[in-house]
């Protein structure tokens, strides 16, 4: 009865094993083939407002090569479906072929809130580059139409119908200048005189941001002219119009610290942005660190 007894054990010991195997298999098999349809779930969907243009288009093309953003919209100045010159300026920025909705590509105006809410729809960040430009020197109503209001369509558009504002997310590319005032004689490191009014509700539209609930970052470069493309230089952060302006920074380098700013979904933050002589930047996510107040960090 012994050696029964002991065989029986054997037996049940080998079912448990065996059991225990099938139950191994059975998980390996459906993390192998279930884990990368969970994956389209995963990561971030961003809209890129003004993505035609030259800052715009940068920061596109970056989000749609990182891999922690699951899908990306792109939101083009325009109507409807977008006419032909619209579509065709759209192909040229964005490397589109239909450049329609199938391609996530989408035409609107961020003055008119009754384009947007298409582009918007289900996304769960915004990246905004929307800029009056030139068409806003001498123009008020227009570029408070762009710079302030717009900002204010764009946020109303991406927490529509949301059960949970803080899943959302806005990143502002502003500029730095905002605090410079423009009721006193303008200093030497400021922005050019004729910038001012520009200024003037670009800081509107900061400061309707941070009271808004969303979380958000704002990123504030200097000027924009510099050619030396992504990376090289040493990038600086800094608040209150107090960076050195003797430099400029590339458009290609402040689409990347954008990118850094959606991908780590920074909020809190809002600092200027420009470039130094020493060794190059590259840690972006050290960078927003250090953009931080000191009480922030």
């Amino acid at each position: 009865f012994t050696e029964v007894f002991a065989l029986q054990r054997r037996s049940r010991k080998h079912k448990f094993y065996a059991l225990r195997m099938v139950m191994i298999s059975l998980v390996l098999h459906t993390l192998t083939f279930v884990s990368p349809q969970s994956s389209k779930h995963a990561g971030l969907s961003v809209l890129v407002t003004g993505a035609s243009g030259r800052t715009g288009k940068l920061l596109y093309a970056y989000l749609k090569a990182d891999p922690r953003v699951r899908e990306v919209r792109a939101l083009v100045y325009g109507s409807g479906a977008g006419t032909p010159e619209e579509r065709e300026k759209a192909a040229a920025a964005l490397n589109c072929s239909a450049c329609d909705s199938s391609e996530g590509i989408f035409y609107g105006d961020v003055t008119l809130p009754s384009s947007l809410p298409a582009a918007f729809h289900g996304m769960d960040t915004v990246a905004i580059t929307t800029a009056v430009g030139a068409s806003g020197f001498r123009n008020d109503t227009l570029t408070k139409a762009v710079e302030f209001v717009g900002v204010e369509n764009q946020a109303a558009a991406i927490v529509a119908g949301a059960s949970n504002v803080s899943a959302k997310h806005i990143v502002l590319c502003s500029a730095m200048g905002t605090g410079v005032s423009p009721f006193r004689p303008q200093p030497s490191h400021g922005p050019p005189a004729f910038l001012k009014d520009i200024m003037f509700w670009k800081l509107n539209a900061e400061a309707f941001l941070g009271a808004s609930g969303i979380p958000s970052s704002i990123v504030k470069p200097c000027g924009l002219d510099a050619t030396y493309g992504r990376g090289g230089k040493e990038l600086l952060v800094g608040h209150d119009d107090k960076l050195p302006r003797d430099g400029m920074i590339s458009r290609e380098d402040t689409a990347a610290v954008m990118l850094e700013a959606v991908a780590s979904r920074a909020v809190g933050l809002r600092f200027d942005l420009c470039v130094g002589n020493g060794a190059p930047t590259t840690d972006l996510a050290k960078l927003l660190n250090n953009a931080r107040y000191k009480w922030g960090k």
